[in-house]
């Protein structure tokens, strides 16, 4: 049952993350020649897929983590997993509680990550054991944030904690009603800045607290519609402004302090951006396989269409951006927006779900069919 529960949640996503844009504007596909040699060169890929019964397809929707020439990842069996980046060996393994839905950060000594039945744990990675494991009472479908000692995790039943890092206790946390029951069942990672912490709900509203206490200081409503307008998405800061859409509704730039719209730009996306050109220019995917990139006036200038499926996720490589879909290819496009290389997942039913991790070295994603990729 909970294996058909993910799947009908996926679907959700996939169909809001692919709906139509409302957005008519010309654009091109643009081809690039091929480099001699290919951005993306797998290294090695694991079959991470559980076991399952035929007719009730297991999807991830997990994310890895590149970090000191080791990769973290989840696996379908009920795995917490450490392998040598280079070569895919396993190092160790750590039993979890359910299945990863986000994915694992490192604060200082600790490797912390969370599962869907909303167990938190946090491994010494000095010592090479469990410092630590609690309980939240929602599914961990966010990655976790910190910031001067604490931890801010959000939930799927629209909560928001904050935790002490060193110890697992928490100190405040926030119950957002929500009314609907036809949302994404998505979770937005939370934004830090300035002392306030910045968070979208499954309500369509985007929310601002106080770092301290977890006190509302202005909330803001990011879609008038009634049915699936969750902000789910990474808010991110360009030019001193916040940048952040609602799954149904434009993307807005957003004053920090006040929660003030500044402009209303004309693409929907359910990712956070990526800076580009030393910072003067970002990127971003919209719901319907187009790159739209802005200038720090958030001027769109320009747009180039990859695929008719969602952009998932952003990640620099290379000196261009490695892009991955809802659908079955990731694009490796160069610092000019030309397209230089379509890697393809193979099955039909492949797309990514989750985010890529990388370091100067190596990049990595993991698949809805358990497929974890690495490639240099």
């Amino acid at each position: 049952m909970k294996l058909y529960r993910n799947i009908l949640v996926v679907i959700a996503m996939a169909t809001l993350l692919a709906s139509c844009s409302s957005i008519k504007k010309v654009t091109s596909k643009l081809e690039g020649k091929k480099l001699e040699v290919d951005p993306l060169t797998l290294t090695w890929t694991k079959n991470l897929e559980p076991s399952y019964e035929s007719g009730n397809l297991p999807i991830s929707l997990s994310s890895p983590l590149i970090a000191d020439g080791i990769l973290y990842a989840a696996d379908g069996r009920g795995n917490f997993n450490a392998y040598n980046v280079e070569n895919g060996r396993l190092i160790w393994t750590h039993k979890i509680k359910g299945q990863m839905t986000s994915a694992p950060i490192i604060f200082e000594n600790l490797l912390i990550f969370g599962d869907d039945t909303g167990r938190v744990y946090a491994r010494d990675l000095n010592k090479g054991e469990l410092a630590y494991e609690f309980d939240l009472d929602g599914g961990i479908d966010s990655t976790p944030v910190t910031s001067n000692g604490r931890l801010f995790i959000h939930t799927r039943n629209h909560k928001l904690f904050s935790i002490d890092v060193y110890t697992g206790r928490v100190i405040w946390s926030y119950k957002r009603s929500v009314p609907y029951y036809s949302t994404v069942q998505r979770a937005s990672t939370p934004l830090i800045l300035d002392g306030r912490l910045y968070a979208g709900f499954a309500d369509g509203y985007f929310v601002c607290f106080s770092l301290e206490e977890g006190q509302v200081l202005w909330e803001r409503r990011l879609s008038p519609g009634q049915k699936f307008v969750d902000v789910d998405m990474r808010p991110v800061i360009f030019n001193e402004k916040i940048l952040v859409g609602s799954v149904d509704d434009r993307t807005e730039v957003i004053v920090p302090k006040s929660g003030v719209l500044f402009k209303k730009l004309n693409f929907r996306t359910n990712r956070a951006g990526l800076e580009i050109g030393n910072g003067q220019n970002m990127v971003f995917g919209s719901v319907n396989g187009e790159l739209i990139y802005i200038d720090k006036q958030f001027q769109e200038y320009k747009r180039v269409k990859l695929s008719d499926e969602a952009v998932s996720s952003l990640a620099p490589w290379k000196g261009g951006v490695v892009v991955t879909t809802v659908g079955k290819t990731a694009f490796f496009i160069d610092s000019n927006g030309m397209i230089k290389q379509e890697f393809d997942l193979g099955s039909a039913y492949s797309a990514v779900f989750g985010h890529m991790s990388y370091d100067d070295e190596f990049l990595a994603f993991i698949s809805s069919r358990y497929r974890l990729y690495t490639f240099r």
